[in-house]
């Protein structure tokens, strides 16, 4: 006991505000830590986990993600399989055609041209879902496929872009 009180008294105020200002970007980057570790399946803030997620058990899980790469992936696994999702010579088009839905959805509400609703969302994912599997099942046949890969930068771009946007303009 004597050796804290000794090394508390030869700290001087500033250090001690010093120390007591570490521990706190410490204690903060541990949390933050902690939080993203619990994002992987959620990634929304716990603020938006009652609005864009539902719950299993005590995870988080987006809806978007769940009802897009789900039923991307039967899509994607029945397209190989030789089911016709559509006639093929319609490929690139219906993919960014399909494709359109979720990337309205995300941007129009990103940009806040209208608000958040999780019927519309879904909706519109899991049209953007069928876009994304036939998209897939051309990559899973043929590494760095354009079916896939074209779209994933067109519309990769427009969500980074309205993202970007998004957040630059609530400053």
């Amino acid at each position: 006991m004597g050796e804290v009180e000794t090394a508390e008294k030869k700290l001087s105020a500033t250090e001690m505000a010093e120390l007591d200002r570490k521990i706190a970007v410490i204690s903060l980057k541990h949390a933050h830590s902690e939080h993203a570790n619990k994002m992987w399946l959620s990634h929304h803030w716990p603020k938006q986990h009652g609005e864009r997620c539902f719950k299993v058990g005590k995870t988080h899980i987006c809806t978007r993600c769940a009802s897009l790469y789900p039923l991307g992936i039967v899509v994607a696994i029945l397209a190989v399989a030789g089911l016709p999702i559509w006639p093929d010579s319609w490929d690139i088009a219906a993919i960014f055609v399909f494709a359109m839905p979720g990337t309205l959805a995300y941007v129009g509400e990103a940009l806040g041209a209208f608000s958040y609703n999780r019927k519309a969302q879904v909706l519109a994912t899991l049209v953007t879902a069928t876009a994304f599997g036939k998209g897939l099942s051309y990559e899973l046949e043929n590494r760095w496929s354009p079916e896939f890969w074209i779209p994933v930068f067109v519309f990769g771009a427009i969500w980074f872009t309205a993202t970007v946007l998004a957040h630059t303009s609530k400053k």
